[in-house]
Order: C-alpha cells, then structure tokens, then sequence
C-alpha cells in the first residue's frame, strides 16, 4: 500500500508535526507501506523529529506569505501553482490514499485532482470556534468548509470534536503516544512546567496571573514555560510578568529535551482556550505528571480522569486554578498518586492501538 501525506511542513515544533512523523515511521517500519510525504514549504529546512530514511519527500516550494491572508491576490495566486504542482506530483506517484493534515489552502482543491484516489482529511484544531458565518468573508470561507465534506472520510480525535462537522463520514482516531519506561525521581523538582506555540489560544497569561496569587506562598518552587511563535505576544507576555512582579516564572523558549523537562517537574499546567487532542498532555503522563488544565474544549477531558491523574477546572476562571495548584504544591502524596495513575491511564493511547485504528479505516475503505 502506498500513502500519501499532504502538509505544509515538517520543520516546526509542535504536536501536528510530531504525530505525522511517528505515523510515517510506523507506516514504514511495521506496516511495510510505501510512504511519501509532500510539503509545500519546507523551506530546506530539516525534520524536526527523527524520519525513517525509507520516506520519499517532495517539496513543492510554494512558501505562502504567512503575513497575508491566504486570500490576498499573492497567495491566491500562490495556490494555483500549488494546484499544478500538486497534481503533477499525485498523478505521478498514484498512491492508494491521500491524507491531509494541515489547514493551508490545498486542503479544499486536494478532493478534486485524482478523483478516483481516496482521500482522507485530519482535523488537529477543535471545531468549537466554528461558528454560524456572518458577513460575505465568513459566509465565503464557510462554503469552503463544506468542500471538506468531498472527501472519502473524515477524521477527528475525540467524540466530543464529531458535533461540530456536519459530515457523514467521521470517524474518531486520536493521537498516540510512545511509550518507553521514563526513569523519574520523586517527589521531583520543585517546578510546575507548560509547553506550547506561543500563541493567543494557549493563554500562558492565565498561567502568569494564576501564578500571580499564590507565587510569594511558595518561594521555593517555580513556573518554566516551554515554547516559541509569536514574537509580538511573547514580548507582552514578558511584560506582564513585568508589570504584576511575578516571582520565579521563565519564559524558557523551545526545547529539543522537554521530556527530559518534565521528567524534573512535579506538575504540568495547561490553560488553554481551547485544545484538540494535546500531545503534551499525553507526553506529561508518560513522565507521570499529574496534570491541572481548565476544562476547555474539548481534548484535556478526553485525556485527563479527572480526580485520579490530574485536575480538570473550570474553563477560564483563573482564582480556581490557583486555589488548585497551591492545594497539588501543598499535598505530595496527592502528586504521587496522581502521577502513578498517569502513568497507568496513558496506555489507552499506544501506538499499537491508534496505528490499527488507522489501519483498519484503510482497510475499510479500500474494500468498500
């Protein structure tokens, strides 16, 4: 069998990004199936994450202008010779299945080059920020949307996500994770650990207000927040641990080891406006980190259990998260427990598991 993945690329840390490049590898190594991977701006830039060599990568150089709306007359123009290229390249390779991972323009013209080659699109965003279209831009954007619904199958990674798409063919498969034995100190480091792209979504300013209240209660620990992106909002959040003086909390920007990271920490802390199906929850549990995330839609419910391996508060509300990571500081035996049972809930989300789960809809579809 031969896939064929559509993205933009595959140099970015980030859980997109890490997921695709453990499916390739598990595709490749214990499927024996032909895999080719088609970026549209990878900018020779190498993978982030390590790649079975047997992949076979196509470039197609578009290098949209990120700074610009994908329907500014550059990038409109941009995606007619993505459109060429991208046919060119299927037409030659003819896989059995074409998956497409990203949000960037191909996602709607991919259903109508190659008809006869199934195609399945991934969603990794929540679908809760869709919403009834208001306006002609909104309107517009949303009938590109239903050009989703073209596709042989869609695929989500939590039941709650299967409301918000009005298609006939979903199909939930979430993300997976690598397990490995984690040798891990306890209690660990007096360190409460975030990751992510630092961008608005991900709210590390609940984070620093949340810290806020109760940092001077507990000199002794502090806050590392892992990750890059968005220049301008990182410089405001340097400003506002600035402006409210809060104590022993860093912006630590990427880091190729976070494993190594969370494998110090005693917490992992997330305050997210929304998350799909968060990788790093899942990463934090391998580590056995019992976790305090707000109950945002919709991933942090379908990974954490609530009351055995970590917290779920509620959404938004920035006095309670407080009130509950200085009751998991207070309480070790708490955090030991909770991370033990991380530990033991994460085996739902194997590789062995997830990867048949998507070997069986290939299947499925194939036969029909």
């Amino acid at each position: 069998m031969k896939i064929l993945y559509v993205t933009d690329q595959l140099y970015q840390h980030g859980g997109i990004e890490k997921i695709l490049a453990q499916k390739i590898n598990h595709w490749l190594t214990d499927y024996n199936y032909e895999v080719v991977l088609c970026t549209s701006e990878q900018r020779n830039n190498e993978f982030v994450y390590p790649v079975n060599a047997k992949l076979k990568h196509i470039d197609l150089g578009i290098n949209y202008a990120r700074n610009q709306s994908y329907f500014h007359p550059k990038n409109l123009i941009k995606s007619f010779f993505h459109f060429k290229a991208l046919k060119k390249h299927i037409k030659s390779e003819q896989p059995d299945f074409i998956i497409s991972v990203n949000f960037t323009p191909e996602q709607y013209f991919l259903p109508y080059i190659e008809k006869q080659i199934p195609k399945i699109k991934e969603f990794h965003s929540s679908g809760v920020t869709l919403k009834k279209p208001e306006g002609i831009m909104e309107k517009l954007k949303f009938q590109l949307f239903l050009l989703l619904g073209r596709y042989k199958a869609q695929v989500v990674l939590s039941a709650d996500e299967k409301k918000y798409y009005p298609f006939q063919h979903l199909y939930v498969i979430p993300n997976f994770i690598e397990l490995h034995n984690v040798a891990k100190s306890l209690p660990g480091e007096k360190t409460i650990i975030a990751a992510g792209r630092i961008a608005s979504v991900k709210q590390f300013d609940h984070l620093i207000k949340a810290w806020s209240q109760i940092a001077t209660d507990f000199p002794d620990w502090e806050v590392k927040i892992f990750g890059d992106g968005d220049d301008k909002l990182l410089t405001q959040l340097k400003q506002l641990i600035l402006e409210l003086e809060v104590p022993n909390i860093h912006l630590a920007g990427p880091s190729a080891y976070l494993e190594k990271e969370m494998q110090k920490a005693s917490i992992y802390a997330m305050t997210s406006a929304t998350e799909c199906f968060p990788m790093v929850l899942l990463e934090a549990q391998v580590c056995g980190l019992p976790i305090i995330s707000y109950d945002c839609p919709n991933g942090p419910r379908n990974i954490i259990t609530h009351n055995q391996d970590g917290w779920l508060t509620s959404h938004n509300e920035i006095g309670i998260f407080a009130q509950r990571l200085a009751e998991l500081i207070k309480n070790e035996s708490k955090r030991k427990d909770m991370g033990i049972a991380a530990k033991f809930n994460v085996i739902r989300f194997t590789s062995e598991k997830v990867m048949e789960q998507w070997n069986q809809l290939l299947i499925n579809i194939q036969t029909k």
